[in-house]
């Protein structure tokens, strides 16, 4: 939580990526097939859409932080959807970045699918964690592990995994209401504190241990 928190400074690369005076909506990912950047991808048209109307007060842009092999596909939604001035790929980050680019972020999405050969999902990504920490308001897949440790409309809106459209409502629903955003990002921030910092995590393994031995 002293790598990632909300003190991080955010100007530094909103201005490397011209996105100042932008709500910027970011996730970051190797572009793994489960992790379902494709889906944002797919989000961003439909949303931009229904924000596109006379004297809107709202000038969004999507940030892929990351790189890997779903990232073509990714580049070819965005250009088959015509919406490339809406979105920036930023290509492999340092991690020691990663941290600065998710402060840049006004809205941090995890958009999890299931697997796609039917078998049940399971993981835990740290990115989740790492999204709770920075205290911003968070969009992530109703999706096991990841719908457990996450409450709708507590410390995440909850969608549909694998629905843009589901993607898009959340975006909406947080862009028009800042009591919402601040209330999950404080939340969010609060339980990962209290409950998943590796501290947290080492003393759980240690004290299932000791339950081990003791029995």
């Amino acid at each position: 939580p002293e790598e990632f928190n909300p003190q991080i400074d955010s100007l530094e690369i909103r201005k490397k990526l011209s996105l100042e005076n932008k709500i910027i909506i970011g996730a970051v990912s190797t572009f793994g097939v489960w992790h379902g950047i494709p889906v944002l991808a797919k989000a961003v048209k439909p949303t931009i859409q229904q924000l596109q109307i006379p004297n809107s007060k709202f000038q969004i842009h999507f940030l892929f932080i990351g790189d890997g092999v779903e990232r073509p596909l990714c580049e070819r939604i965005i250009k088959e959807d015509k919406v490339e001035n809406y979105v920036t790929f930023t290509g492999l980050v340092p991690y020691k970045e990663i941290a600065k680019y998710l402060s840049a972020c006004d809205i941090l999405v995890s958009p999890h699918v299931p697997n796609s050969d039917g078998t049940e999902f399971f993981g835990s990504p740290t990115k989740l964690f790492e999204y709770m920490a920075m205290g911003k308001p968070i969009i992530a897949s109703n999706l096991n592990q990841i719908g457990r440790i996450l409450e709708n409309e507590v410390t995440a809106i909850l969608t549909k995994p694998g629905d843009p459209f589901s993607i898009k409502d959340a975006i909406l629903k947080l862009i028009n209401n800042k009591e919402l955003c601040d209330f999950i990002a404080k939340n969010a921030r609060e339980k990962v504190i209290s409950e998943y910092t590796w501290e947290k995590n080492v003393s759980r393994v240690i004290e299932k241990f000791k339950e081990i031995i003791k029995n």
